[in-house]
C-alpha cells in the first residue's frame, strides 16, 4: 500500500487571493466614489436646470409686462393724437355752424367767402397732420391713383391722367387714399385699319 504525502500550500497562491480580494475591494470603492460624485453632478444639474427654469419664468413675466405696458402706451398716443385732430376738426364745425347762421342774411359771395375760409382751414388742419394731396396731373402710377375709366384721347400720351374724379390724399409716405382717375389708353391699329387710313391719305 502506497500513502500518499500532501505537501502545503504554496504560499504564493495564497498571497495572489489577498491580492484579488485587495483589487475587488479597491474596485468596488472606485465604482462607489463614481455613483457619488455622478449623484452630485446630476444634483448639480438640476440645481441650475431649476434656476434656470426660474429666470425663464421672470423673463417671460418681464416681457409679458412689457407687451402691457407699450401696448397701453401706444393706444394712449393714439387717443391723444386723435383728441387733437378732433379738437382742431370742431374749430372746422364752428367755422360751418357760423356760415349756415349768417347765411339767412347774407348774399351768396359773402356766404362763398366763408366756405372758402373752411376749406382753407381744413386743408391747414390736414397739412398739420402731414396729409396732402396725390397729384393727377402726371401719367398714371398704380401705387397712387386708381384706374376707374380708360379713353383713347388723341391729345394725351398713353397712360397720361385725362381726369380726377375724385382727390387721391397720402399721410407722410403712406397713400391712405389712392386718386380715382380716367386714363388715357391708345387703341391699336392692325395693319388693315393703318393701310385704310393711309389710302385715305
Amino acid at each position: 500500500m502506497r500513502l500518499e504525502i500532501k505537501e502545503p500550500a504554496d504560499e504564493d497562491e495564497n498571497d495572489h487571493d489577498d491580492n484579488h480580494e485587495d483589487e475587488s475591494e479597491e474596485e468596488e470603492l472606485l465604482e462607489e466614489e463614481q455613483i457619488e460624485s455622478l449623484k452630485k453632478y446630476v444634483d448639480e444639474l438640476e440645481k441650475k436646470n431649476n434656476e434656470n427654469v426660474d429666470k425663464m419664468k421672470r423673463l417671460q413675466a418681464d416681457f409679458e409686462n412689457y407687451k402691457k405696458r407699450c401696448t397701453k402706451e401706444k393706444e394712449e398716443i393714439i387717443s391723444l393724437a386723435t383728441e387733437r385732430l378732433v379738437i382742431e376738426l370742431l374749430l372746422i364745425l364752428d367755422d360751418f355752424e357760423r356760415a349756415l347762421a349768417n347765411s339767412k342774411d347774407n348774399d351768396e359771395e359773402t356766404s362763398r367767402k366763408g366756405l372758402e375760409m373752411m376749406h382753407k382751414n381744413l386743408k391747414e388742419v390736414l397739412k398739420r397732420q402731414g396729409v396732402s394731396e396725390i397729384s393727377t396731373k402726371c401719367t398714371l402710377d398704380p401705387f397712387q391713383h386708381e384706374v376707374v375709366s380708360k379713353v383713347d384721347d388723341e391729345s394725351r400720351e398713353d397712360s397720361e391722367i385725362v381726369e380726377c374724379l375724385q382727390k387721391g390724399y397720402r399721410m407722410g409716405s403712406k397713400v391712405i387714399r389712392p386718386a380715382r382717375v380716367i386714363v388715357c389708353r391708345k387703341e391699336k391699329k392692325n395693319e388693315y385699319d393703318e393701310n385704310q387710313d393711309n389710302s385715305t391719305e
